[in-house]
């Protein structure tokens, strides 16, 4: 049997009608022997053959931009799964405002939907308001914020996602079901930066024994939740840092102080003991320094 690729004029029957009735174009049909018969059976192939092709618009498709940080593994109107690595998953559906998070291997899982609702590892659900992020055992940070309903008052919907992983990163957006169609992924390589940039709020890891636990250690039960809710601690709009942004702003505080005193012993050893220009000097060094330098941000 011929198995060479038949041209596309060959094929027209197949065809179909586009947006504007513009034909569906198809390169090539190569046919791969469909049907099993004795080199001397007298059975011929159909001449034609109707076949239905079902194609989804691409414009209502999550869009997805940036250089590829995250592997696609699916991809369907309203909803995109992604591979986090080391076994983990982050599926998306728009029409139920829902994020899921699952380990292949553990059956480790973490379901956000609604107004926030969060189950973990299939627990009694619980809820948030303000930003929440959650640490994955392979080092992926899942930063989770809010948007507040436009039509009722008082109730916080998952919008957006901010996911790192040491230089990965992207960023979920139009996740809530109030606007259908615009949920899109933006990937990059930024992910250090971009994690520096992005607030925490309250954290959530899991601990040695598998469970989970705030950074205090605490177990998460609605009461640990409750400081995200409007005008506590880690509420909607609050600028509280996490534990571990807190040391890393002791951290960078720590070098730019040895950095000070480096600069200083420098400054004596070139020149004696520094008048007040040559202090000066060094101050108007360390000015420039620091306004490239991290700074404690405002609680």
């Amino acid at each position: 049997m011929d198995l060479s690729p038949v041209s596309a004029g060959a094929v027209g029957s197949i065809g179909g009608a586009g947006a504007g009735d513009t034909p569906v174009l198809i390169n090539a049909l190569v046919l791969l022997d469909p049907i099993a018969a004795p080199a001397d059976s007298a059975a011929t192939l159909p001449v034609s053959a109707d076949v239905a092709l079902f194609l989804a618009p691409a414009k209502d498709l999550p869009a997805i931009s940036g250089p590829p940080a995250f592997e696609v593994k699916a991809i369907a109107i309203g909803s995109v799964v992604l591979d986090l690595s080391d076994g983990y998953s982050l599926t998306i559906d728009e029409a139920r405002s829902a994020v899921f998070v699952a380990h292949g291997d553990t059956g480790e899982t973490i379901l956000v939907w609604g107004n926030a609702q969060i189950a973990l590892d299939g627990a009694d659900d619980a809820r948030f308001w303000g930003t929440t992020t959650v640490e994955l055992g392979n080092g992926t940070k899942i930063t989770m914020e809010t948007a507040q309903d436009p039509a009722i008052a008082g109730l916080f919907r998952l919008d957006k996602l901010t996911v790192t992983q040491a230089e990965r990163a992207m960023v979920i957006t139009g996740i809530a079901e109030t606007t259908l169609g615009d949920l899109a992924v933006v990937q990059s390589h930024e992910g250090e930066a971009l994690d520096a940039a992005t607030r925490d709020g309250l954290t959530i890891v899991a601990d040695l024994t598998g469970s989970w636990s705030d950074e205090y250690g605490n177990a998460v039960t609605q009461t640990v939740l409750n400081q995200t809710a409007v005008g506590r601690r880690y509420g909607p709009g609050k600028r509280t840092l996490s534990l571990r942004e807190v040391s890393g702003a002791i951290s960078s505080f720590v070098a730019y102080a040895q950095i000070d005193s480096l600069m200083l012993t420098i400054g004596r050893n070139l020149q004696g003991a520094p008048t007040r220009s040559d202090n000066s000097e060094v101050q108007r060094a360390l000015a420039l320094y620091a306004g490239g330098s991290d700074r404690l941000p405002i609680a």
